[in-house]
């Protein structure tokens, strides 16, 4: 008989029995919690099947009828690690069985007799009900997980009778065939889900995020003084060097307004002593004041510094990788020679294309996602900056810009990507990852997992999308787990399970 239990991490569980059988008893140690674990229950003949879920791992073990006193049978006890979905390597396992009487019981299973699986052999001595909890201690995941009532029979004779169960309820995909797969589940749940209209676009540089590197002046990029200039693909930070320049040229040039600057300051200081004595009037000082001030405007519009030598150093405006480097060392270039392209990748804009036929929906827009190109990664950005008021004349469509965090480089400026533009809805509905369905022969199907091994192939019917999250309407109820990696070998296994693997168990 299968059963769905969910309780708190606190201990709160309470067993409702799946579509079709009657209710089970609460049974409480503390509070409830918003998020509780979910173990699904299948007990035969006085032992059992039982999958529990955390936040951390999946639990699966098999365990045979136990009798007060008697030598305990081997359980087999599956520890997924919910990280990656692949097995529990390394660690030790301790049971603890709490008894109505206050008595601890203590099995440890030091390490996994295989990948992913230990087989502890637990005796108790009395007939009755004990609440097991299970902690795994390990380098690679450490969990505590409340099984619940495990219960020991004072005889064999107290036994439940072994019902044969009928065949083809179920697809069974073993652990050591999901292991060694891209596998991977998620729990369907009420979720808001925007209806969305299909988009092309691309990612682009944010206005701020690039900035072109260029001569303010005629020069020389000697060798000597460039060898450390960056290469394309280089990071450089705000203000640090990039480029030194020797400027060449007539009058204008740096090097004649450098020569300027610093006669004009000595010839600001010759006066200011004259005005003191008063040997010359106080508007000569003026007069030469302003003709610095007109000077250092010209220098520092070419970016220079009051502190510079006869060579123009170029500093980076923006932080960011050099994505373009237009000369090399020795080369002479022109006044408004483009030498560097900069671009911050941290921070880039979605611009989303809209059909001028589709024009009018554009006023609930809150959120887009979108997949680039070589990819199937759906990502999801709400920082809407900008609706258009206006077609482009060449695509006639209207313009959507999202901006979208970049952290790790993931994403390439110049990227094209498949995006979806989302509107607001009232209310959360049921919904799974829209990776999790499958269209086999014009019908849309998830697949289940009903324990920790045995799966269900469930016809769905959609509702609406945001290519990332899909809402059903009939199919799957709220709290399955779906299989979002892993749906073709499963739908192999429920054709010929011997296909897959010969992989089994002892029991």
């Amino acid at each position: 008989m299968s059963t769905t239990r969910r309780w708190s991490p606190r201990g709160v569980w309470s067993g409702v029995l799946l579509s079709g059988f009657v209710g089970l008893t609460t049974y409480a140690c503390g509070s409830e919690s918003d998020t509780p674990d979910v173990a699904i229950v299948d007990e035969r003949g006085g032992g059992g099947a039982i999958t529990i879920f955390t936040d951390r791992t999946e639990l699966f073990f098999e365990y045979p009828p136990m009798v007060a006193g008697a030598p305990g049978g081997v359980w087999a006890v599956h520890l997924t690690d919910l990280s990656d979905f692949q097995a529990v390597t390394t660690g030790r396992l301790t049971l603890e069985f709490h008894g109505s009487d206050g008595r601890t019981f203590t099995t440890i299973d030091e390490a996994p007799s295989r990948p992913g699986v230990f087989g502890p052999s637990p005796s108790l001595p009395a007939a009755g009900l004990y609440d097991l909890v299970m902690t795994l201690e390990g380098s690679q995941v450490s969990d505590e997980i409340l099984v619940g009532p495990i219960r020991v029979y004072a005889s064999e004779d107290d036994l439940p009778q072994l019902v044969e169960e009928e065949a083809g309820i179920g697809i069974s995909f073993l652990k050591e065939q999901q292991w060694p797969i891209d596998f991977a589940t998620v729990v369907a749940e009420p979720r808001v889900v925007s209806p969305g209209l299909e988009v092309t676009g691309e990612l682009i540089s944010a206005p701020g995020g690039v900035a072109d590197i260029a001569a303010p002046v005629a020069g020389i990029i000697r060798w000597d003084l460039n060898r450390a200039a960056p290469a394309e693909g280089a990071w450089v930070d705000e203000g640090e060097p990039l480029v030194r320049l020797s400027p060449v040229g007539g009058d204008d040039t740096y090097a004649s307004l450098k020569a300027r600057a610093e006669g004009l300051q000595i010839e600001v200081e010759r006066t200011r002593r004259l005005v003191a004595a008063e040997a010359v009037p106080a508007r000569r000082l003026e007069e030469a004041r302003h003709d610095l001030r007109v000077v250092v405007a010209q220098l520092e519009a070419l970016d220079a510094s009051p502190d510079e030598d006869y060579t123009l150093t170029l500093h980076a405006p923006i932080a960011g990788s050099v994505v373009r480097r237009d000369f090399v060392t020795g080369q002479r270039v022109d006044a408004g020679a483009s030498l560097l392209t900069l671009l911050d990748p941290r921070t880039l804009h979605l611009r989303l294309h809209v059909p001028a036929a589709h024009a009018s929906q554009l006023g609930n827009v809150v959120a887009a996602t979108f997949t680039p190109e070589g990819t199937r990664a759906v990502h999801r950005t709400t920082r809407l900056l900008s609706v258009g008021v206006a077609l482009d004349p060449m695509r006639r469509a209207v313009p959507v810009a999202f901006e979208v965090a970049n952290p790790n480089d993931v994403f390439k400026a110049g990227m094209l990507v498949s995006g979806r533009l989302l509107s607001s809805v009232p209310g959360p509905a049921l919904a799974v990852p829209a990776e999790s369905i499958v269209d086999e022969d014009g019908l849309f199907v998830v697949y289940v997992m009903t324990g920790g091994e045995m799966f269900a192939r469930r016809v769905v019917t959609l509702g609406v999308t945001d290519g990332e999250w899909t809402t059903v309407r009939s199919g799957v109820l709220r709290g399955d787990r779906v299989v979002t990696r892993g749906q073709y070998q499963i739908k192999l296994a429920s054709l010929n399970t011997s296909e897959i693997s010969d992989v089994g168990h002892a029991h």
